[in-house]
């Protein structure tokens, strides 16, 4: 099974502990253990309970990674933030070789914390107050649905918590990867055509393939097609232009996050800002940024192609052309004012 090396598959929790380039280069070298080769049920680690906050990565009451914001943009208060989000964590590598994380592994816990919430559920702080739950992460490299199974079903009984939480305010379901499957799943069984649905501003759900004959079976949820619509899916994969992959049959959803079309190209001056922390420097220096870096179009094979961003950005780059580790750092400022964008146009239609 290949291991996967990606931006949301570095920076070990001991590393914060470290320094110096060796520390750093450890941190990039952290790559996935593959599962055993038959699944065992017996094995799986036990169920996150959400009642409490030993669970969430990210909750609004408690300073985490979810609060992280570039130098020179302020850091809004939470509590405050007029919606919720509930931000599925993309699949982190793991360090033993199961099929599911366990959400009591403090190392696993670090690694979601410390890269895909701080990089990527941190882009909607802007907007709203930020819950996002541990849970039993299948393998990456691993192809079980009884995995899968067990990592939607802690993210369903999160978002019933969730939703006991925050009553009937709007909210965003949001994800990566993994995470954007699992928010699928969730709007294709707990979402959709329910009155839960009234409430969802919208979905952000990069890097993972929705097809667009899915949207025909949907009651109340559609594919976004612009930067204000609400009750809908926005979904992206970026991809390095000119790089050839082989093609799907199925349609594929894809809006560009820089203009928010599904089929005008953005151009360089649209862009509002890639960012991330990448944890390799101990203490990290804040860093702002950096605008004016990509343009974007939404390819007829779904794929989101964007000419080459420059350093430190190729580096994270897989050899197929694939910026699946960047889906949202690439735009993440674009996403940031989108959401706030998204939010107003929702409480201005008086929902």
């Amino acid at each position: 099974m290949r291991r996967r090396l990606t931006l949301l598959r570095t920076i070990p929790m001991a590393c914060a502990l470290a320094s110096g380039p060796a520390a750093a280069q450890q941190a990039v070298l952290h790559q996935n253990q593959p599962p055993p080769a038959r699944f065992d049920p017996a094995a799986a680690p036990p169920a996150p309970d959400y009642a409490g906050p030993t669970h969430w990565a990210s909750l609004p009451s408690i300073r985490d990674d979810g609060d992280t914001t570039p130098q020179g943009v302020p850091e809004p208060p939470q509590l405050r933030a007029p919606a919720d989000v509930f931000f599925i964590h993309a699949a982190v590598p793991l360090r033993r070789p199961v099929w599911n994380a366990d959400t009591n592994d403090v190392w696993f816990n670090g690694d979601v914390g410390q890269t895909t919430i701080r990089n990527q559920a941190s882009a909607f702080n802007g907007c709203c107050a930020i819950y996002a739950p541990r849970y039993r992460q299948a393998n990456p490299d691993g192809e079980s649905g009884a995995a899968l199974a067990i990592a939607y079903s802690d993210v369903a009984r999160a978002f019933v918590e969730f939703r006991r939480r925050v009553g009937d305010r709007p909210f965003i379901l949001a994800g990566h990867g993994q995470g954007s499957q699992l928010g699928q799943m969730l709007i294709e069984r707990a979402i959709d055509g329910q009155p839960v649905a009234a409430r969802m501003v919208a979905a952000y759900l990069p890097g993972h393939a929705i097809q667009l004959d899915w949207f025909k079976a949907r009651q109340s949820v559609r594919a976004c097609t612009a930067a204000t619509d609400t009750g809908c899916i926005a979904s992206w994969s970026i991809w390095l232009e000119g790089r050839k992959v082989p093609r799907t049959r199925a349609a594929i959803a894809c809006i560009n996050p820089i203009n928010w079309s599904t089929d005008m190209p953005s151009v360089y001056r649209q862009h509002r800002g890639a960012w991330f922390r990448d944890g390799l420097e101990r203490p990290e220096p804040l860093r702002g940024p950096d605008t004016w870096l990509i343009d974007a179009t939404c390819g007829a094979d779904g794929r989101l192609v964007i000419a080459t961003p420059g350093s430190p950005y190729t580096r994270f780059m897989r050899p197929d052309g694939s910026y699946h580790a960047l889906d949202y750092q690439l735009v993440w400022m674009d996403v940031r004012h989108n959401a706030v964008q998204r939010v107003a146009a929702f409480l201005g239609a008086g929902r």
